[in-house]
């Protein structure tokens, strides 16, 4: 564990609630490049740099300029800012002719910086015609491109290939170089296929099926679906893994289940897989706002660096939990085991509105200091419909622990209504917002497509994704270095009462071992009164001591070691410490060890003063004389007035006990003392006890004779308290009486 290094300045207190609020860095975002040069409709692309000569770049994408979907290819040779725009669309170049259509591009580049590009070709679209995988590859930095070499080939019309994925394994093992591809075979119920070739692209080996048919005896002939958008990665260790978004049944007799990533391995280069297991349940199939068809498709990478996160494997993928409000959140989960265990998730985008805002296809790289990159797309920028959406990105110094502030990538937001679905038209709809959104283009595909790209080498990184503000669907890039950003926070949460000795947290912002950061603590928003500076470099500290009672406001900042850089302040979060208890109850009725003949009496207590934080009441009546929770006890909690009626009534005849506890909203307490009171079941008037409700001169000679000659009490001493004065009999009770009998006056009002 790295060393903590203090310095105090003074010590402070004060008191008031704050509240969290979160947004993007203020970090610029780069330049944006477009790439496409032709307007139409273009989506789903992917990046690699070369890792041999980064100054070369090489993108692809889908691409409509001839008006069915073919494989756009875009070429930098100075890192990133110049890029050529070519199809793959010469004859020899597509398996079933000039006409055929291309869709899905995909790539991946080994460690001698050959490249690798994979489509599915088809010459119909659905169950129509015939489909293959096919794969290109280049040996001179994509300058030139052999191909295609189809992966598989069934020859069979009823059945369709989709949504391939693929890597390479760059690890230097026994498998280095070997390609690996997996993708969904049609028609339902779909399975999972995967594929591998060790000689470089020049031919493919058998099929394998990883996720099998799913069978229910309790689905009937329901078809289940297997699942779809699969995608290879290579572990450091070699073993090859494979993902999927797959619907999970529950048992074999019942058809029910959640949709969930699925997981299977191979320790033999791809040869043979283990039974398939889940990793975590997931979304599935959702929309974000714009009609823009979203998934929790797995993105992966993997650790194979050597570093100190070397073996730890990455997922990424879109999420719409109940607590998002039906919104979609990026969320992340890591394997330090080779994919045996998971972590629990964590949301990888910070705005502040998530429950608004969607944020989906994210894509994820490793680079080779084990830093991860994560894109994404996001609709913060658009308040208040949040319907726009722009390109973001986050990073991981840790190991993916925490994530750092989002920083903003594309320049200009994107609206789906200007994405093109046909050629010169632009049919509209209304979406569940009430907003325009072009009408699904069927097989053109249209809006923004599936996946986006990042490719990182060192810290320079490069992205591609679509881009609509050049009013239809254009491949957009940017190219950029490791940015020190500001630290995320992470606790103590804003606007959180908290211990008084407590542990604050932000996300690790730059490089391990070559941060250092500034937390900086304050009773002034401004950071001029009572400040505590602590220089450290752990993204965590304990407080040393306890802290007085009042607001504090918090902000971090980030050192790099080297170069002696440094990033903005974070955010101002605030919190509030508060160990003081309320005031102790003080009971009032009813009076300790008195007694009632109302079986639901009023059950009064002073208020508890507390400064600045309000104070909530729990009301406990009960016939043990512990007052403990228990059947014997009544509960009434979260009352914020200092009185309540009883709805529950007393035992009749039996000693019951009542106490008072006041709470404020950070759990301090205090509880008054103990009272008794007894409820008798009696008739008011009832002098005499003969059980007679009516009142006569019987009831009245015994008050007599009681008052005035020493007679007998009468047999219920409540039921004689005409004037409900709290139990006494005197005069006052007697002429009450003699009032009500002979001159008409009010009835007996006992207590």
């Amino acid at each position: 564990m790295k060393n903590r290094y203090v310095t105090m300045a003074v010590m402070f207190g004060l008191l008031v609630v704050g509240a969290t609020v979160l947004s993007t860095s203020d970090y610029p975002p780069p330049p944006n490049i477009r790439i496409t040069t032709i307007p139409e409709l273009n989506n789903e692309e992917q990046v690699f740099i070369c890792p041999t000569d980064s100054n070369i770049i090489i993108a692809n994408w889908r691409d409509f300029r001839l008006g069915y979907r073919q494989i756009g290819v875009g070429r930098s040779t100075d890192g990133g800012l110049t890029w050529s725009d070519s199809l793959i669309n010469k004859p020899h170049m597509q398996h079933f002719g000039w006409d055929s259509k291309q869709s899905d591009p995909t790539m991946t580049v080994d460690r001698l910086g050959n490249f690798y590009m994979s489509a599915l070709d088809y010459d119909g679209f659905g169950f129509s015609g015939l489909s293959t995988i096919s794969f290109y590859k280049s040996t001179d930095k994509g300058l030139s491109w052999t191909g295609p070499v189809p992966a598989m080939w069934t020859g069979d019309p009823d059945i369709f290939e989709d949504k391939q994925f693929i890597t390479v394994d760059r690890t230097g093992g026994p498998y280095d170089g070997n390609l690996f591809c997996s993708w969904t075979r049609f028609p339902n119920p779909d399975r999972i296929v995967f594929v591998r070739s060790i000689n470089g692209g020049a031919s493919f080996e058998d099929t394998v099926v990883v996720g099998p048919q799913q069978t229910s005896t309790g689905c009937g002939e329901y078809v289940i679906d297997a699942g779809q958008f699969s995608i290879p990665l290579v572990t450091s260790n070699g073993d090859v893994h494979v993902f999927w978004q797959g619907y999970a049944l529950d048992s074999s007799e019942n058809c029910t289940g959640t949709m969930t990533i699925k997981h299977v391995v191979s320790s033999d280069g791809g040869q043979s897989f283990s039974h398939e297991d889940t990793v975590l349940s997931v979304s599935g199939y959702t929309t974000a706002d714009g009609g823009i068809a979203t998934y929790s498709q797995p993105v992966a990478d993997a650790d194979i660096t050597g570093g100190p996160f070397d073996g730890n494997a990455y997922i990424t993928f879109t999420n719409t939990g109940p607590e998002d409000a039906g919104n979609g959140d990026v969320d992340f989960v890591r394997s330090t085991d080779n994919c045996v265990t998971w972590s629990e998730r964590i949301t990888i985008n910070d705005d502040a509105n998530s429950g608004a805002i969607d944020n989906f296809h994210p894509w994820l790289i490793v680079n080779q200091e084990g830093v991860i990159v994560v894109v994404f797309y996001d609709q913060r920028f658009d308040a208040p419909s949040y319907y726009r959406f722009d390109m973001l990105a986050a990073y991981s110094f840790d190991g993916g622990l925490t994530f750092t502030s989002n920083h903003r990538i594309s320049e200009v937001s994107s609206a789906p209504y200007d994405l093109m679905s046909e050629p010169g038209d632009k049919p509209w709809q209304l979406d569940r917002n009430g907003l325009a959104a072009p009408v699904p283009a069927g097989t053109r595909a249209g809006l923004i497509g599936e996946y986006i790209g990042v490719s990182a080498f060192h810290d320079k990184i490069n992205a591609v994704w679509t881009d609509s503000r050049d009013g239809n669907s254009e491949i957009y890039t940017a190219n950029w270095y490791l940015p020190l950003l500001e630290p995320r926070l992470a606790g103590p949460t804003g606007g959180s009462i908290q211990e008084p000795t407590l542990l604050f947290e932000w996300s690790t912002s730059w490089k391990h071992n070559q941060d250092h950061y500034r937390l900086e603590l304050s009773t002034s928003a401004s950071f001029d009164e009572n400040l505590v500076t602590w220089e450290l470099d752990t993204n965590f500290y304990e407080s040393p001591s306890q802290l007085a009672d009042g607001t504090y406001y918090w902000r971090v900042k980030v050192f790099d070691n080297v170069s002696m850089d440094n990033s903005e302040y974070s955010e101002v979060w605030t919190f509030t410490v508060d160990e003081t208890p309320p005031e102790q109850p003080v009971l009032l009725l009813p009076e300790d060890q008195s007694m009632t003949g109302n079986s639901t009496p009023l059950f009064d207590w002073t208020e508890s003063a507390k400064r600045g934080t309000p104070v909530s009441y729990t009301l406990l009546v009960s016939t043990d004389p512990a007052v403990t929770a228990g059947p014997a006890t009544h509960e009434y909690s979260g009352l914020d007035v200092s009185e309540l009626v009883v709805p529950d009534p007393l035992a009749d005849g039996v000693p019951t006990y009542w106490k008072v506890i006041a709470e404020d909203g950070a759990a301090n307490s205090s509880t008054s003392a103990t009272f008794t009171v007894t409820y008798v079941e009696f008739v008011c008037g009832d002098i005499n006890g003969d059980g007679q409700e009516v009142i006569d001169i019987s009831d009245l000679v015994w008050l007599v004779d009681y008052m005035f000659n020493e007679g007998p009490e009468p047999p219920q001493m409540l039921a004689a308290d005409m004037n409900a004065s709290g139990g006494i009999i005197d005069i006052a009770d007697l002429v009450y009486l003699v009032d009500h009998m002979f001159n008409g006056g009010p009835g007996p009002v006992c207590l």
